[in-house]
């Protein structure tokens, strides 16, 4: 993501993407479904959250408490999905530190099956102490029968890639369920101590520290994909990977799963409702042209999504064709296709452990970026509410890197893997449609879309399309809506591969899932009995934008109230009915601001007269 840091314009990619995990499932009919829920929710919510930030200059338990005091609650909700969220993406990061160290050799280690890990099944094309590879033919049925190793049920196979018994046997150590923990995998324990060290020093000086890693974690993947995809491009067998990837199946539209898979992977990779998009904008220069960078975020953010489907699936089209079985067939998902089925297709590139060290390196990128992101989301709203956190953010940092390194730990044992799927299928997606649900109602119906446009026209200097109001007011409402809907419909007990999890903890996934959406009602119920009048006096009053809502400087502040008493908000504050008494008292507090900040008064600029259509 491009935002304005600290006044000064910076680059920030915002891929939560969940990097390459998810590349996947772009093939095909994906693409379409993807494509409309972008436009329908995910670049009307990154406007609309990067509008609110910028506008206020606000994170996001300070905003809506000056937005709509009732829903103050939001705010916690986001800080608590992103620590939910930071705990096991950093155990991911670990994953990924791991065979990026690996991959440092010249052998790669999962390209045959060491003694040290590897069962009587162990299979690998460039060892077996059965078959003969003294002839082309003898190599290539080797690896057809590798590929359909992991097309079959675990229980029919009998013989595992090399590969699969690297990440299962040796990396995760998997345990048979989570009830059996297991002990703690101290090569991972490292890993994760690597990641969450690497995070605090992005993040324990605040923006100026992570607006300087940024220049590096944003351009690196960019060169690295590409890299990667002209290497892809020049393999045998590259095409057909690319026409899996290009070409939709239509009849895949009717699996209700394609549409919730689609609008699931915008929520991860918009970052709507997370509160990064409403603190990073909330640096932001006032006058920065936010209905630019609004668009023009989700577009690029969707183009790196192609971009790197293109590099992945070039190369799977080259395993394909080494193999001699179909392409769909070699395509897994989940954490067996970025730790499985990649680091195999790698591992048979000529030149193998560079493109491995290219790969991890840029998952490695990617991941950093998106990891320190959702941690300042947490570590900004924080010490925006608290004084004392304030204060002292360097050490409240160190402090929160330590908790979540210790929460971590126990996805880093023998059942980690087990906790990482409980955590990521349950935590996030359901609080995040709730809060994009609810923003939409506050911004098209409380505070006003009308009223909001005209926001975002003082920041911008010109007015926007009407479109945005139906947009927020209906068409993403409405889209959101239905999705929440037909997920609670469709909803399917969680599984890892053959694995059925038991009941008890999928009672732990609500109860965490529970938890980050319960601070909406539970603050609203405190703000209301801690109001006075009538129940309905109090919702009102409670529900409205604050008088001191709006923005931060003084000189913008000013145009900003004169142009409220044209168009209010539809459920705004009482404002003072003498307007000349006003300004007058915003003159002299502005004229007392300025005194003490001579730098401001050289630099403050009105906004320019404009009319609406």
């Amino acid at each position: 993501m491009f935002a304005r840091l600290d006044g000064q314009m910076e680059l920030r990619e915002a891929i939560q993407f969940d990097a390459l995990l998810f590349f996947v499932k772009l093939v095909g009919a994906f693409l379409i479904p993807y494509i409309l829920f972008l436009v329908l929710c995910g670049i009307p919510l990154v406007f609309m959250e990067m509008a609110m930030g910028q506008f206020s200059s606000l994170t996001s338990i300070h905003l809506f408490s000056k937005f709509s005091p009732l829903f103050k609650g939001l705010g916690y909700s986001m800080v608590i999905i992103s620590f939910f969220v930071c705990i096991y993406y950093n155990t991911i990061m670990s994953w990924v530190i791991y065979y990026l160290y690996s991959s440092f050799t010249t052998k790669l280690p999962w390209s045959w099956c060491d003694p040290a890990w590897a069962s009587p099944k162990c299979f690998s094309p460039f060892q077996d102490p059965i078959g003969d590879f003294s002839s082309i033919d003898n190599m290539t049925q080797a690896l057809v029968q590798t590929e359909n190793n992991l097309i079959f049920s675990k229980d029919n196979r009998t013989r595992v890639p090399a590969a699969e018994e690297y990440w299962n046997r040796h990396v995760l150590q998997i345990s048979e369920g989570i009830d059996q923990t297991g002990s703690l995998r101290p090569e991972l324990l490292i890993c994760l101590a690597v990641a969450w060290i690497s995070v605090f020093f992005c993040s324990f000086k605040g923006i100026k520290s992570s607006g300087k890693v940024v220049y590096l974690t944003a351009t690196t993947p960019f060169i690295m994909l590409i890299v990667l995809l002209i290497r892809g491009a020049t393999l045998p067998g590259a095409i057909d990977g690319l026409k899996l990837f290009i070409y939709p199946d239509f009849t895949r539209l009717s699996d209700f799963q394609v549409w919730t898979d689609s609008a699931m992977q915008i929520f991860y990779a918009m970052a709507p409702g997370w509160g990064g998009l409403l603190s990073f904008a909330s640096y932001n220069d006032f006058h920065v042209n936010v209905y630019k960078y609004g668009i023009a975020i989700p577009v690029l953010n969707f183009f790196t999504s192609l971009l790197g489907g293109f590099a992945v699936f070039a190369i799977i089209g080259y395993l394909a064709h080494q193999s001699g079985v179909p392409v769909h067939q070699v395509v897994a998902q989940g954490p067996g296709l970025t730790f499985v089925a990649y680091p195999e297709a790698l591992s048979q590139l000529p030149g193998a452990p560079v493109w491995a060290v290219l790969f991890f390196l840029t998952l490695f990128t990617i991941g950093i970026d998106s990891q320190f992101g959702m941690f300042d989301t947490f570590l900004s709203a924080l010490t925006d509410e608290f004084r004392v956190v304030r204060k002292h953010r360097s050490l409240f940092c160190g402090g929160a890197c330590l908790l979540l390194f210790l929460l971590g730990m126990g996805c880093v044992t023998n059942a980690g893997m087990f906790w990482v799927q409980i955590i990521d299928y349950y935590c996030a997606f359901m609080t995040l449609m709730i809060i994009c649900i609810t923003e939409c109602v506050l911004v098209g119906y409380i505070y006003g879309a009308e009223r909001f446009r005209r926001d975002i026209a003082l920041m911008i200097g010109h007015p926007i399309s009407y479109f945005w109001c139906i947009s927020w007011k209906y068409l993403t409402l409405g889209t959101i809506s239905l999705i929440l809907f037909f997920n609670f419909y469709f909803q399917k007990a969680i599984v890892y591969e053959d694995y059925v999890f038991p009941s008890w903890s999928i009672v732990i996934g609500w109860t965490l899932a529970v938890s980050s959406t319960l601070p909406i009602p539970l603050y609203a119920c405190v703000k209301l009995y801690r109001s006075e009048g009538s129940l309905w006096h109090r919702i009102t009053s409670s529900i409205r934008c604050t008088a001191d809502f709006g923005p931060s400087s003084i000189m913008d502040r000013k145009m900003y109230l004169k142009d409220v008493r044209l168009v209010p908000p539809v459920m705004g504050p009482e404002y003072p009915c003498d307007e000349e008494e006003a300004m007058t008292k915003l003159d002299q507090t502005a004229d007392h601001f300025l005194t003490l900040n001579q730098s401001v008064a050289s630099t403050a600029v009105l906004v320019l007269p404009y009319e609406f259509p």
